[in-house]
């Protein structure tokens, strides 16, 4: 492992002493986020607009407590630069993120030929854009980019839907439970001023980072809903019960931050 990072180390001090081509106009690039010490890892650029938001559990189908949207459905964004004459460029980040997971169990209820089955699914989908313009600022450093920008973003959360059905069989009757539950989505605003640089170790590739000073809003929440339907059969007579019912909730943040974005970030350009 020691001779790998020896290599590696070599390997970029030797391409740095010779990389000294810069993006020009026309040029695209291509960010990455990285992280890790021992073992470095690429991901995706940043996170979106809604990152954070906080969706609260009142029926206990999520694990019956509040979870944030990262630990539910990660959110992730790509980032992409386009680069013009007088050292401007251009830069985007999408973030589509989606849930739809299933969990199934099986089992005897303790009662002679009686057998249960239940099943839980939980969707939700998500989407983050975002939109800037960099100033890079020419120095007599060849291998360093220096640059001021603004950025706009915007995201928003459909909606967290879990359905959970449950059917028992036993040797003189059946039964069926379905239960859908729907808990709101939000929306996610920010609007930032940006510095920061990159350091070109190899043509047309460079690390650095960012950080930026702006305000931030972010609102989820609203109308939950939960709609049940119980079925049982027993000697041919089938008996249906409905209930449902519903709730609020609000989590509603703003304010002005100092934000970083990710620390080290790579970017490739072609």
């Amino acid at each position: 492992m020691k001779k790998v990072f020896l290599i590696m180390a070599f390997t970029i001090i030797t391409m740095s002493a010779f990389a000294q081509n810069l993006p020009k106009a026309g040029y695209s690039g291509l960010g990455f986020s990285i992280t890790g010490l021992s073992n470095v890892i690429f991901s995706n650029f940043g996170s979106t607009a809604i990152s954070g938001a906080v969706i609260q559990d009142p029926l206990g189908v999520l694990g019956g407590y509040p979870v944030t949207l990262d630990n539910l459905i990660p959110q992730s964004t790509i980032m992409y630069k386009r680069y013009y004459e007088n050292g401007l460029a251009s830069r985007f980040s999408i973030g589509v993120n989606s849930l739809s997971s299933t969990t199934f169990a099986g089992d005897s209820t303790g009662i002679v030929l009686e057998y249960a089955e239940s099943e839980q699914k939980i969707s939700g989908f998500s989407f983050g854009l975002g939109a800037g313009l960099e100033k890079h600022i020419e120095t007599t450093a060849s291998k360093v980019d220096p640059f001021l920008g603004a950025e706009v973003m915007f995201a928003m959360l459909s909606g967290v839907k879990s359905t959970t059905t449950v059917d028992v069989n036993s040797e003189n009757s059946t039964s069926n439970y379905i239960n859908d539950v729907v808990y709101p989505g939000g929306i996610g605003f920010s609007l930032n001023l940006l510095g920061g640089f990159n350091y070109f170790f190899s043509d047309n590739i460079s690390i650095g980072g960012e950080v930026g000073l702006g305000f931030d809003m972010m609102n989820s929440g609203g109308e939950w809903t939960s709609d049940a339907e119980y079925n049982y059969t027993s000697g041919g007579t089938t008996t249906t019960t409905l209930s449902s019912s519903r709730g609020e909730y609000h989590n509603n943040t703003s304010g002005f931050n100092v934000n970083s974005y990710g620390g080290v970030n790579l970017i490739v350009y072609w």
